[in-house]
């Protein structure tokens, strides 16, 4: 049986879809009061508003029993008609209007600091110029992100998120490896195994307060890891970067990032037959939000670039 919801007859129009509007803002914000920051309104303001349209509808939308912010059946049967009307008169103004003037709004989008400035910086760059008034905020961290905490609309990342609220998108795909540049290996010597680390200088990045040390590797098909001793670290991927190329030491890092310096031999794999971790990027974001139409423009934006 078909899910049935309706409000009162004496509605305008206009109120009904602002409504679905606010409603919309709510899931996206992942709670009333990250919503209310967003809207800037107060937090009794929204949920005054939220318990007068549930009372219109004669449903409950959210469940405000559970411990994370979750929908009720009917919620989620609301929210998936309103998503498909509101692009809808979204599309239509926008093929009404012109789309490069009319999409409006924010993205706001974390990424992986060397990912960031050599590529996305320059995408969004030309995405800003077919959606001008769009507006964009672009958070580069090699810290691992939270999509609702952070309040991303987008996160370009090397974790799969476990939730089943997450779409992830893979990007590229790749591999972390030991590296370190031709000068620093011909004065200290070639590591021929892992544990030939512990006589080297390690250059380590720094993650969540935490100095990535403990650097994994596979021997006879077993995964095993080896504990190094930073000789410098940083929490921007970026300085780890420019100290490899400096002959500083050697490094644990993306392939996809020093890809430039592989192919042109300034920086050089290490144990490469020891290398075990698989490391792709994926663009993350909530699924609830992927029927918006600046969610689905930019999506398909970077998913061409990767074509």
């Amino acid at each position: 049986m078909r899910a049935y919801i309706s409000w009162g007859e004496s509605m305008s129009a206009c109120d009904k879809v602002s409504d679905l509007e606010f409603f919309l803002k709510i899931v996206e914000a992942g709670s009333l009061t990250r919503a209310a920051i967003l809207m800037e309104s107060s937090l009794p303001s929204m949920s005054r508003r939220l318990s007068q349209l549930e009372q219109r509808l004669g449903v409950k939308l959210i469940d405000r029993n559970a411990r994370r912010f979750k929908l009720t059946e009917k919620g989620e049967f609301f929210l998936e008609n309103t998503q498909q009307i509101v692009s809808l008169i979204e599309r239509m103004e926008n093929n009404l209007q012109g789309e490069q003037e009319f999409l409006t709004g924010r993205l706001r989008i974390g990424c992986l600091n060397q990912f960031g400035k050599q590529y996305l910086a320059g995408w969004i760059a030309e995405f800003n110029q077919l959606y001008p008034h769009l507006k964009i905020e672009l958070l580069l961290s090699d810290s691992k992100v939270d999509l609702m905490e952070q309040e991303l609309d987008f996160s370009f990342q090397i974790e799969v998120p476990l939730e089943l609220d997450y779409c992830a998108k893979p990007l590229i795909e790749g591999k972390k490896i030991y590296c370190a540049s031709p000068e620093y290996l011909e004065k200290f010597g070639i590591p021929l195994y892992p544990h030939d680390l512990r006589d080297h200088r390690c250059l380590c990045l720094i993650r969540n307060r935490h100095t990535f040390n403990d650097w994994p590797f596979m021997d006879m098909g077993k995964n095993s890891n080896i504990k190094v001793s930073p000789y410098l670290a940083s929490d921007s991927s970026e300085i780890v970067h420019q100290w490899v190329l400096n002959g500083l030491g050697i490094a644990y890092k993306l392939n996809w990032d020093i890809q430039a310096d592989l192919s042109s031999g300034t920086i050089i794999e290490c144990l490469e037959e020891f290398n075990p971790l698989h490391k792709n990027l994926y663009m993350v974001y909530l699924a609830n939000n992927q029927s918006q139409l600046k969610y689905i423009h930019f999506i398909d934006f970077i998913e061409n670039k990767f074509k």
